[in-house]
């Protein structure tokens, strides 16, 4: 079942789990004849359940156009209405023999009728964390580990209003500020993502100058991927994701931290932070 779908990739279940950095071929349809893509996936994370981010490697321009397309279509159908995708085994391959050859995936669109009760979760993030009611710390914490793997990043953190400031509330990866660390929002790097409402990526911190070079080399971060966590068109906090190599992310991995900062107001919501202010 794939959880949620962009230009970029998706997130997916399967009835087995899939291996980190494996690549595999995919076979997708989108329910008709015109909107049938292949492409290469690459396994960015995967859980022992069974579910695993995939990033397309290789999808074609034209096919990516069709994708754009059909994901603008079928933007405003609201999450808990999603359709279900099924992965199914290619012709090709079935029969027990088979299983340990099969080289792709193949999905096809069945979506689900009108009566459907069940929510299908817009994203594998929201799907897990849902689990674990209002405890708003261990989503946080699931929240800032999947950024990091999914991205490939060796530390991130998310920071929240504490007072007037921010402050970090849940940490991942080895090169991330502690918890509980004020966050400065008035300069930098940080500061012109505060500023300027929208994620930003710095891809060499030794040659940025929105960047404090300094301590960077400190924590031994040399890219940045941040996004703010906006609520009602306020800023509520932030999602910050880093590297120890230069060039480490491109422009979908700024899509997977913007989308998860919106996430996090889900979470925040879920745990009723915005009630109590």
């Amino acid at each position: 079942m794939i959880l949620d779908l962009s230009e970029e990739g998706m997130s997916m279940q399967t009835l087995a789990p899939l291996e980190v950095n494996s690549r595999v071929p995919l076979h997708i349809s989108l329910g008709e004849p015109a909107v049938y893509l292949e492409t290469t996936g690459y396994v960015a994370w995967a859980d022992a359940l069974g579910r695993a981010g995939v990033k397309f490697s290789d999808l074609p321009q034209e096919a990516r156009d069709r994708l754009r397309e059909w994901l603008e279509q079928n933007a405003s159908t609201p999450s808990w209405k999603a359709p279900r995708w099924v992965v199914r085994e290619p012709l090709s391959t079935r029969g027990a023999a088979a299983q340990e050859s099969r080289t792709g995936v193949a999905l096809s669109l069945e979506a689900e009728g009108e009566n459907m009760q069940s929510e299908t979760p817009s994203t594998t993030v929201q799907y897990e964390f849902k689990s674990l009611g209002r405890d708003l710390d261990a989503a946080l914490s699931l929240i800032v580990g999947r950024a990091c793997s999914i991205t490939r990043g060796t530390g991130a953190a998310i920071a929240l209003e504490h007072d007037n400031g921010m402050i970090c509330r849940a940490v991942a990866g080895r090169n991330a500020p502690p918890l509980g660390a004020f966050v400065d929002v008035e300069a930098g790097f940080t500061g012109q993502c505060i500023r300027q409402a929208k994620a930003l990526r710095c891809d060499d911190t030794e040659n940025d100058p929105r960047v404090d070079a300094e301590a960077c080399r400190q924590l031994e971060i040399r890219s940045i991927l941040a996004a703010p966590i906006l609520y009602e068109r306020e800023i509520v906090g932030l999602l910050e994701v880093f590297s120890d190599a230069a060039y480490a992310f491109d422009n979908g991995d700024l899509a997977v931290v913007e989308r998860l900062a919106q996430t996090v107001v889900l979470t925040l919501s879920r745990a009723e932070v915005f009630q109590q202010r």
